[in-house]
């Protein structure tokens, strides 16, 4: 009885490699389950992480790409815009750029400083057909 225990120990072991081989393979090949992002604020030691989308994966979803113009033909095209997506009691990153300018601030993930960063008191005008930040001098 105790050899046929033997015999049978090696047919057993390879049995259960099979099995792991097997189960490996099914997880690996099994596409992952995604969810739902969700708006994502958490603070971390000074940093905001801020996801602004709230779409599932799955979808087949495009945003519009960013789109950074500079071109201007009259000052009333220019304006200050924020183009990290970041407000501005957390780390707002400013450019003068024309206002049809496009930041797509839905499909990444944001990490922002925890600093308040105004609007700058600089003009944003357009000088020879560019958006430009203009100190503004005051006369007295």
């Amino acid at each position: 009885m105790r050899r046929k225990k033997k015999f049978l120990l090696p047919y057993i072991l390879f049995a259960v490699l099979i099995f792991v081989i097997a189960v490996n393979l099914f997880l690996y090949f099994k596409p992952p389950k995604i969810q739902n992002q969700n708006i994502l604020n958490v603070e971390i030691s000074g940093f905001e992480i801020i996801n602004v989308s709230n779409v599932s994966k799955e979808e087949n979803n495009t945003f519009r790409p960013t789109e950074i113009i500079v071109n201007c033909s009259k000052d009333e095209d220019c304006d200050w815009i924020i183009v990290n997506c970041c407000r501005e009691d957390l780390g707002a990153q400013w450019q003068c750029l024309n206002k049809n300018s496009y930041i797509d601030c839905q499909s990444k993930l944001v990490l922002c400083p925890n600093i308040s960063v105004p609007k700058p008191k600089e003009e944003c005008k357009c000088i020879n057909n560019i958006c430009r930040g203009q100190i503004l001098i005051v006369a007295e």
